[in-house]
């Protein structure tokens, strides 16, 4: 008995590459769902929020895709601590190691008691319990006008 057999087989049966196309149809329909809830988001930032001309915020929120909605999250907290007409500032330089972090800046005109008094408030009552899901990369500060 020969135990070569001319034909053999892993025992898989891939499919046929006509059948993988609905597969792939499938991912590039989830892509273009994922771009789109993207987009969203970043247009409700820089309705909340004040980006500058360049594209560095930009950049950095769609390289850190946790960040815009954290920033969502914070506008009500954001409001009820510094006050409902406070403009909300975002930057993200790079420091001298290479490396960017966002700042969400109050551009606040009063007193500076009375801002690092709500800065206080703010992450008390919501920030240190999420700060961590920003990983170091999100810093809400304020800056005096």
């Amino acid at each position: 008995m020969n135990a070569y057999s001319e034909v053999q087989s892993s025992g898989t049966h891939w499919p046929e590459p006509r059948q993988r196309a609905p597969i792939l149809e499938g991912l590039e329909k989830q892509w273009a769902e994922f771009a789109a809830q993207d987009e969203a988001i970043l247009s409700e930032v820089r309705k909340n929020y004040v980006l500058p001309a360049d594209s560095s915020v930009l950049n950095f929120l769609t390289e850190h895709r946790t960040i815009p909605q954290i920033l969502l999250d914070a506008v009500p907290q954001l409001k009820a601590c510094f006050g409902a007409d406070v403009v909300f500032n975002l930057r993200a330089p790079i420091d001298e190691s290479g490396s960017r972090i966002l700042y969400a800046a109050a551009m606040w005109q009063g007193k500076s008691q009375d801002v690092r008094d709500a800065l206080a408030k703010f992450d008390r009552d919501w920030w240190t319990a999420r700060a961590g899901q920003a990983a170091g990369y999100l810093t809400f500060t304020y800056e005096l006008v």
